[in-house]
């Protein structure tokens, strides 16, 4: 009997330990620059592609850049745009105990981002402004 209440506990023990081993694991790496393809629906004037004039949604394709910079624990500052564009906005975002999940804000909107590897991303916006409507999602690549 002693025994078994022995190895019972044993394993209870293992249990425990490996269970807290795993909610100690550390937040992902995030530090780098992240380029790759979007698609959106764009309507109205938007900061970072030019208004023609437009009065229906407008289906748009580029390439966007995420530049982390700094990052403690679960928490990241950067900034974000068109790679081949000039304007830049920063950006604040945490990563969720999942650690796959992203919640981060600009100026303007929102990001909900899930990281799908350790050096890809899918970064999908949602925009609401009062001259502007703005959702789309990006597929990111961790630059080497």
């Amino acid at each position: 009997m002693t025994v078994r209440i022995c190895a019972f506990s044993l394993i209870v023990a293992v249990v425990v330990l490996s269970g807290f081993a795993g909610a100690q694991q550390a937040y992902p790496d995030l530090k780098g620059t992240w380029i790759g393809p979007g698609q959106s629906v764009t309507q109205g004037k938007t900061d970072h592609w030019p208004n023609a004039g437009e009065a229906e949604p407008v289906f748009r394709e580029s390439s966007w850049t995420l530049v982390v910079d700094r990052q403690e624990g679960n928490r990241f500052i950067g900034s974000q745009g068109l790679t081949n564009g000039t304007r830049r906005d920063p950006v604040l975002a945490v990563i969720r105990e999942d650690r796959r999940t992203i919640h981060m804000v600009d100026d303007d909107g929102i990001f909900n981002t899930i990281l799908t590897g350790p050096d890809t991303m899918e970064m999908c916006r949602i925009e609401v402004t009062a001259v502007s409507r703005i959702v789309g999602c990006r597929q990111l690549t961790r630059q080497k």
